[in-house]
């Protein structure tokens, strides 16, 4: 008992850590809650304009869902370096970072910008058959608001990339505050735009489409404006003074940064894929999918302020090459998500029916949306202990093997047994409740993968210094 006791407390972290951590995870999570928000709000705006629209809406989204991990894993890999240089309290080298993050931001934005035009309307007709009248109209729908979309990549990238750096460096307040101004801009010009308000002509998912772009922009000028002329640490005006980056740190950045690239991106197709084979091109299961993911990501966005401040603490700890620390850390940040998660499951059951009354009446399509949230919940603790040991080995630059712990289960479990099962399903006379189930041992064979990763220890290193001797 007394060695049960003494573990548990393992778990447990003192006054100075539990402010240090919620000091990054509040501000992060309340800011991807209002984007949550803002979404939801965006879609059922949009579901009220037209359920067309809302179906091609949300089917261009899942192809912009691809993009943004492209742009998370770029701006990602940045904020391995930022939190290790901020710990290791190396101005030059942070200052470099942050160059070499912008420079990046620029580039890959306006390639984004073609491939999100040219590209996002063939996989869109791809996701939806064209055999009636209404899908065609989705189809359109879709379609048109991906152009705009794509025309302002690079307005969706640049805040991304200064988020990070305020957060990487202790300042997640700033981000969130972009954020809130941006979602108010957005709310208001969909209101305005989708329905043609005040004169303005109603211009519906076209009109959602140009509201995100324009908040994007307002948020953008708002973290230059703090970063320029607000900022005590002055990183922002050091950053334009003379070019510091080195052939090293563009080398460390391209070894450790390409597979969290690659990561996020097939991460996300696979979620894309998985949407695919579960739903099996059945409209009315492609239907309430969709409604059950818009009334869990408000709920889902706890895990990604969780595995940021995982990245940022551990990272900062094994900057100051205290790795003691940061497998201390480690374990206080697995507790806080364990305890915690007794309090998601509990919200998302019991608020999420009335999420769903906002997009859909009560019927078939409402109660089998809530079954699929169910079966969510079951896997919910697993989710987030996988989610902190991940971002721990990306924290310490063990990128290979977080790569391994998310694509392997994905692509060698889940995803062929959700395929097979979609191609059988009347043979085997399952629906999607059974097919979105089998989907779910994937996370069992990540959380084998991360335990035992996690045990290897490979994952404690300074990449301040350990590619300093290795250059």
């Amino acid at each position: 008992m007394g060695q049960i006791r003494s573990k548990f407390k393992n778990y447990i972290g003192t006054k100075d850590f539990y402010k240090k951590a919620f000091a990054i995870i509040i501000p992060v999570v309340i800011q991807q809650m209002i984007l949550s928000i803002a979404g939801f709000v965006d879609n059922f705006m949009i579901n009220g304009f037209s359920v067309n629209a809302y179906a091609g809406v949300s089917t261009a989204n899942r192809f912009m869902y691809i993009v943004n991990f492209f742009w998370i894993g770029l701006t990602a890999a940045i904020s391995i370096f930022i939190s290790q240089y901020y710990g290791a309290k190396d101005k030059k080298n942070l200052t470099a970072t942050m160059q070499l993050g912008m420079i990046l931001a620029v580039i890959v934005g306006v390639i984004s910008t073609f491939v999100i035009v040219f590209v996002g309307p063939l996989l869109i007709k791809s996701f939806l058959p064209l055999d009636d009248p209404d899908q065609l109209a989705a189809v359109e729908y879709g379609i048109n608001y991906i152009k705009v979309i794509g025309y302002g990549a690079i307005f969706f990238i640049l805040p991304f990339m200064i988020s990070v750096f305020f957060r990487s460096t202790g300042r997640p307040r700033v981000p969130l505050i972009a954020g809130i101004i941006g979602i108010g801009v957005n709310i208001s010009l969909n209101y305005i735009l989708i329905f043609g308000h005040f004169g303005f002509p109603e211009l519906g998912a076209t009109g959602a489409a140009v509201a995100t772009v324009v908040s994007k922009i307002v948020e953008l000028l708002v973290l230059v404006v703090i970063a320029l002329f607000y900022s005590k640490d002055k990183y922002a005006k050091e950053i334009f003074k003379k070019p510091l980056i080195t052939g090293r740190l563009v080398s460390m950045y391209f070894k450790k940064g390409i597979p969290i690239i690659a990561n996020e991106v097939l991460w996300a197709f696979g979620m894309v894929l998985f949407a695919k084979y579960i739903t099996s091109g059945v409209y009315e299961w492609v239907t309430a999918y969709g409604y059950s993911q818009t009334a869990t990501d408000i709920f889902f966005v706890y895990y990604s302020g969780m595995g940021t401040a995982s990245g940022i603490l551990i990272g900062q700890a094994l900057g100051e090459s205290d790795f003691e620390k940061a497998k201390d850390y480690l374990k206080k940040l697995r507790g806080i998500m364990i305890f915690t998660n007794i309090g998601v499951i509990i919200l998302i059951a019991a608020l999420s029916p009335a999420i769903l009354l906002f997009l859909t009446p009560v019927n078939e399509l409402y109660w089998l949306a809530y079954k699929i949230i169910l079966i969510n919940l079951i896997f919910i603790i697993i989710y987030g202990y996988n989610a902190v040991s991940y971002y721990a080995l990306r924290a310490g630059g063990d990128t290979v093997r977080s790569f391994l712990v998310d694509q392997l289960p994905t692509y060698l479990v889940g995803l062929p047994t959700v395929m097979i099962l979609s191609k059988y399903r009347h043979e085997l006379n399952i629906n999607i409740l059974a097919i979105f189930l089998a989907s779910k041992a994937s996370d069992i064979f990540k959380l084998i993968l991360s335990i035992s990763f996690i045990k290897k220890g490979v994952w404690l290193k300074n990449l301040t210094i350990d590619e300093l001797e290795t250059a």
